[in-house]
């Protein structure tokens, strides 16, 4: 597998790959707790805040990445989303344009918080910077387009490395208490 070293990386603008919609919970008093994900512009958790129930405003399907437009030092974050949310008024959804894999958009989403120093208060994501926000990403091999594969590959090989530990613990856990329990 390539890695960082030998890569070459491109700028391309975030609109090339995904269309911005901002968040429309705007009355967080008015919401009732339920079991849909309310995601806000922390800093931390992935951007849950609570639970809520459903109400007559748009609920965003999951496998995007959200990003805070501002926030307490959370200006710029971006997460990747697995399930069903709804979405505080500080975070705009990056709903991807073609289908990419978990994988891809978690990469995206590392490579979109590490450019987070740009925004902050005073200085938010609205539409017209978003309209502009330029994202590096790796260039295929044949340097015309993204690598969507080394970004895939990439996050695998990662998630394997923390996995690998805890995998191996409960597998000895396992063998200990089936050798103890007969």
């Amino acid at each position: 597998m390539r890695n960082f070293e030998n890569i070459d990386w491109k700028d391309f603008y975030l609109t090339e790959f995904f269309c911005p919609e901002k968040g429309n919970q705007n009355n967080m008093a008015s919401l009732a707790v339920g079991h849909i994900p309310l995601v806000s512009a922390k800093k931390c958790d992935n951007g849950y805040k609570d639970f809520v129930m459903p109400n007559r405003k748009k609920l965003f399907q999951g496998n995007i990445i959200t990003l805070n437009n501002d926030g307490d030092g959370g200006a710029g974050i971006a997460y990747y989303q697995p399930y069903t949310m709804a979405l505080d008024s500080h975070v705009t959804a990056l709903i991807p344009l073609t289908p990419l894999s978990r994988y891809v958009l978690l990469f995206v989403a590392m490579c979109i918080t590490k450019q987070r120093n740009r925004f902050g208060h005073g200085y938010s994501l609205n539409s017209n910077r978003l309209r502009s926000f330029k994202l590096m990403l790796p260039l295929n091999k044949e340097a015309t387009a993204p690598d969507w594969q080394f970004m895939e590959d990439y996050m695998k090989q990662k998630e394997q490395q923390i996995l690998k530990p805890t995998i191996d613990k409960l597998c000895k856990q396992l063998i200990t208490n089936n050798i103890i329990g007969g």
